[in-house]
C-alpha cells in the first residue's frame, strides 16, 4: 500500500498524492506530528532536536518561498494586462 493512500493520511485531509513543494512540506508537517506520539528520550537527543528543528526551518522556507512566487506572479500577470 502506498503511503498517501493510507487511512490515516485520508483523515489527516489529503485527498490526493502531493507534488512538488507539497510533498515536501507534507512530509516536514508529519514529522513534527508525530513527535508528540514519540517518547521524550527520543525527541530529546540531539538527532531528535536536529530532526525536528530542520523540519520546522524547511517547512516555512518553503511556505515562504510559495507565497513570494504567488505574489510575484500575480504582480507579473497585472503588469500584462496593462
Amino acid at each position: 500500500m502506498k503511503f498517501w493512500s493510507s487511512y490515516i493520511i485520508k483523515c489527516l485531509g489529503w485527498k490526493e498524492e502531493p507534488k512538488g513543494i507539497a510533498k515536501i512540506m507534507s512530509i516536514c508537517m508529519l514529522i513534527v506530528i508525530a513527535t508528540i506520539f514519540l517518547p521524550t528520550s527520543i525527541t530529546q537527543t540531539l538527532i531528535g532536536k536536529f530532526i525536528i528543528y530542520t523540519s520546522i526551518v524547511v517547512f516555512f522556507i518553503l511556505l515562504l518561498f510559495e507565497l513570494l512566487r504567488r505574489v510575484f506572479n500575480k504582480i507579473k500577470s497585472t503588469k500584462n494586462l496593462k
